[in-house]
This record gives structure tokens, C-alpha cells and sequence, in this order.
């Protein structure tokens, strides 16, 4: 059977044939690395704008504190926070746009095919930092009773939930391209 569409089609080569199946086979293959490759920057993408929209939403809250009157004294105290506080929300901005960078290790194929790793990149640097912040916070709350985190610890926490499920989100959109072709 293979032979007869072999002679009829290909006249008498066959090396021209599987040559021709094997270049369609090749089409496909990059056409499904290409696709990959639009996912992955469509979710750095959406991830690198989620850290900016977040970081201007933390730089509204900070500068929509009250200052509360008081001594001199208290009024330094709190110039000094909102000191620190725009210092927290520089580091909160570098540490969101490092972790969206890490997204992109999800186009080597070793990365994206295994779960944990491509978890890893998600939530790796996210969930670390919440962690760190949240112990701090504690830690400032039982011994001084200071609250200068918690707007920082807040705004992680919005970010690693938003960051797990773009993650459920992108496992999903691989697994169906990977399963289609």
C-alpha cells in the first residue's frame, strides 16, 4: 500500500517521501515550541503587570497614611516611616520583577515539563519572601508592638496568591498544548 503511494506520488522515491513526512513532522514540532514559547511570555507579561499595578496600588497606600498630630518627636517617628515604607516598596517592586524573570526558566523544556520546577519558578521567590516578611512582622509585633510590615506583608500576600494562580492557570495551557500535539 505504502509502496503504490510511494511510486504514484513521490515517482519511484522514497526517500523523497519520508523526507517530505518527516519535514511536516518538524513544521509541527516548531509550530508547538512556538506556541509554547507565546505562553510563557504572555504569563511573564501578565505577571511583570501585576507587580507594577500592585506596586503603584502600595505606593497610593502609603501615601494615603494620616499623620496623626502629635509631639514633634511622634511627627519624626512617623516621617520615618513612610521613609522605610517607600524603601519597602522599592525592594517589594525589585524582588516582584526578579520573580517575574524567573518565569522565563519555564521556556527550557526540562523546567516546563516538570511540575515542581516550573512551581518553583512561580513560587519559589514569592513564597520565601512572604515567609521572611511574616516571621519579621511577627517577630516586631511581639517584641515592640511595630507594624512598619504589615502593608508589606499584605501586598506579598496578595502577590503569592495571585502568582499561584496564574501558576494553576499556566499548568493548565501547557498540559492542553502538550496533550493536543
Amino acid at each position: 500500500m505504502w509502496e503504490d503511494i510511494v511510486k504514484n506520488e513521490c515517482i519511484g522515491n522514497k526517500k523523497l517521501f519520508l523526507f517530505l513526512i518527516f519535514c511536516n513532522w518538524q513544521k509541527t514540532k516548531t509550530t508547538i515550541k512556538m506556541e509554547i514559547n507565546k505562553i510563557v511570555f504572555r504569563f511573564w507579561v501578565s505577571n511583570l503587570l501585576i507587580s507594577i499595578i500592585l506596586f503603584v496600588i502600595y505606593r497610593i497606600v502609603i501615601s494615603q497614611t494620616k499623620l496623626i498630630d502629635g509631639s514633634s518627636f511622634e511627627k519624626w517617628m512617623q516621617i520615618l516611616e513612610l521613609i522605610l515604607n517607600l524603601g519597602f516598596s522599592l525592594v517589594y517592586l525589585v524582588a516582584m520583577l526578579i520573580s517575574s524573570f524567573a518565569l522565563l526558566l519555564n521556556l527550557k523544556k526540562k523546567i516546563r515539563t516538570s511540575f515542581y520546577l516550573s512551581l518553583f519558578t512561580f513560587l519559589g521567590l514569592p513564597a520565601f519572601c512572604v515567609i521572611f516578611i511574616v516571621i519579621t512582622l511577627l517577630i516586631d509585633i511581639c517584641t515592640n508592638d511595630l507594624t512598619v510590615l504589615t502593608t508589606l506583608a499584605i501586598f506579598s500576600i496578595i502577590y503569592l496568591f495571585l502568582t499561584i494562580m496564574q501558576f494553576l492557570w499556566f499548568r493548565k495551557r501547557i498540559n492542553k498544548v502538550e496533550l493536543n500535539n
